[in-house]
C-alpha cells in the first residue's frame, strides 16, 4: 500500500486511529506581491494551456504559487521526491510537493511541516485522503508522533487547508478560489505557511 491507495478518510482514520473535524481555522497575513508576479499568475490561471494536463496545472499553477509564497518564508519546495516512512503501513510513496527545511548539503530535506496534493478531477476528499497519510507519515519521520503537520489540497484554482494535530485531523471546511481572489489565496498561504514553519 502507498499513499495514493488507500480510499476513504474512514480507512486511514481506522487503520491509524484517527479522530477527525472540521473546524474554522485558517487565517490570512496580508502579503505584498510583486505587480509582474501576480500578473503571471493570473494569467496561468486563466489560460487554457495550464489546465489541459494533471502535469501542466502542477507545474504552471499550483508551483509557481507555492513558491512566490514559500520563498518568503525561506522554506524550500520539494517537487515529486519519494517520501518513504514505512512500508508495513503503507506510508510510502511520492507526494505531489512537501514544503520542508534541506539538509546541510541541500540535497535532501529534513523534517516535513507541510504536505500538499493535487486534487485530480476536483476529487477533494481522495485528495484529503492522500494528505492525511502523508502527514501522518510527517509525524512519524522525525518520531515525533504529537506534531502538529499542514496539509494543502489543491486543483489549482480551488484550495483547501488543514492540519493534524497529534490524533486529530483538523479540515477547515472553508474553499479559497485562487480565480476569484488570488490575493485572498496567498495571503492565506502565508498565513498557513508562517504557522507550519513554527513547528521546526
Amino acid at each position: 500500500m502507498a499513499y495514493g491507495t488507500f480510499k476513504t478518510l474512514g480507512e486511514v482514520g481506522e487503520k491509524f486511529n484517527i479522530e477527525s473535524s472540521r473546524e474554522k481555522f485558517v487565517s490570512e497575513n496580508s502579503t505584498q506581491i510583486n505587480e509582474g508576479i501576480l500578473e503571471f499568475l493570473q494569467n496561468r490561471l486563466s489560460s487554457q494551456t495550464s489546465y489541459v494536463s494533471e502535469n501542466s496545472i502542477s507545474e504552471m499553477i499550483i508551483a509557481p504559487i507555492l513558491v512566490v509564497i514559500s520563498e518568503k518564508h525561506n522554506l524550500p519546495i520539494w517537487s515529486h521526491v519519494r517520501f518513504d516512512v514505512s512500508e508495513e503501513d503503507g506510508l510510502i510513496g511520492v507526494p505531489d510537493f512537501l514544503l520542508a527545511p534541506a539538509s546541510k548539503m541541500g540535497d535532501t530535506y529534513k523534517s516535513p511541516v507541510v504536505c500538499i496534493a493535487e486534487v485530480k478531477k476536483e476529487n477533494f476528499s481522495e485528495g484529503w485522503v492522500q494528505v492525511l497519510c502523508e502527514m501522518i507519515a510527517a509525524q512519524r519521520f522525525k518520531g515525533e508522533p504529537q506534531k502538529t503537520i499542514y496539509g494543502i489540497a489543491t486543483g489549482g484554482s480551488i484550495w483547501q487547508f488543514a492540519k493534524i494535530v497529534g490524533k486529530k485531523f483538523v479540515l477547515d471546511p472553508r474553499i479559497y478560489s485562487a480565480t476569484v481572489n488570488l490575493q485572498q489565496v496567498l495571503d492565506v498561504l502565508n498565513w498557513f505557511i508562517g504557522e507550519a514553519k513554527k513547528e521546526l
